[in-house]
């Protein structure tokens, strides 16, 4: 027996020409699903100096309100040392009037009586008035020395009128930054557990999302390949008509005559011999003939 011919891509060829005699000419269509698109939240996290703003605007008012209240309170402290300064000037001023007037009246007292008496040259009219004199500047004495040292302590507190209004407003700009930074974190904090929420959502979404394109294809090829595999039955040569197979059997011994017509007849007949692709898609009687005509 000769060498068998080594034509495997010739023959190869010929299997796919058979192939496509054997089924009909409709391609099957990978179907597509429409796919689910679940929805993300959307959530653009305020920046630090965003939420700054908005602690500062919320306590804004509160701000406001306090400072103006120091400094009103402030204002009725200073005018309320002003009129009490003016009260102890009027003071003075009118104790020192009423002293000189009880003075004089004295002094014309004096006068009046060493006149009765005869007395207007004598020591004891000029002594009485020196010691009525004395008694007079010691009194006023008394008088302005207890007012000035009124006058100079309201004098020292209403120095201090300013100094305790920058004292105040410090102390409150103090309680005013804590109570802005418990304002901050708190707003930081809703921030950050939205934002936690947020992500967490979003995460499960993707994952979700994940699972069902991950369905959606695997049943797109599922479908497929049962569509594939329908055709293929449905094309099936067996599933044919007795006419309709014999068509398909007719156009494939051409092929194959046309295919071992270029060989030598023994090269034709060692491929018909060796191979069963002639005898497993060709029906007996076309088998045969094929093998009258090559195999012997």
């Amino acid at each position: 027996m000769g060498a068998l011919p080594d034509n495997s891509e010739t023959r190869t060829k010929l299997e796919d020409e058979i192939k496509k005699l054997e089924t009909t000419n409709g391609i099957v269509q990978k179907p597509s699903i429409p796919s689910v698109r679940l929805d993300e939240i959307s959530y653009a996290a305020p920046t630090d100096e965003t939420l700054r703003r908005q602690a500062e605007q919320s306590l804004a008012e509160y701000k406001a309100q306090q400072e103006n209240a120091i400094r009103e309170n402030s204002d009725r402290n200073a005018a309320a040392l002003a009129a009490k300064r003016e009260e102890y000037v009027s003071g003075k001023d009118g104790e020192t009037r009423v002293l000189g007037a009880a003075f004089e009246t004295a002094a014309k007292n004096i006068d009046n009586d060493v006149l009765k008496r005869g007395l207007a040259r004598s020591t004891i009219a000029a002594t009485q008035k020196s010691e009525l004199e004395k008694e007079y500047a010691g009194r006023a004495a008394e008088i302005a020395s207890d007012y000035d040292k009124k006058i100079r302590e309201l004098d020292t507190e209403i120095s201090l009128v300013g100094a305790k209004l920058d004292a105040a407003l410090n102390d409150f700009n103090l309680s005013y930054a804590a109570k802005l930074t418990q304002s901050l974190d708190k707003l930081k904090n809703e921030r950050d557990e939205k934002l936690r929420k947020v992500t967490e959502y979003n995460n499960s979404v993707r994952e979700k999302q994940a699972k069902l394109d991950a369905d959606r294809l695997k049943t797109e090829n599922d479908l497929y390949l049962d569509a594939i595999k329908l055709q293929k039955q449905a094309t099936s040569v067996d599933n044919l008509s007795a006419e309709e197979r014999n068509a398909v059997y007719s156009a494939v011994f051409d092929k194959m005559d046309e295919y071992l017509s270029g060989m030598s007849a023994e090269q034709a007949r060692l491929e018909l011999r060796n191979h069963t692709l002639y005898r497993d898609h060709l029906s007996d009687y076309y088998f045969y003939k094929l093998y009258d005509k090559y195999g012997r």
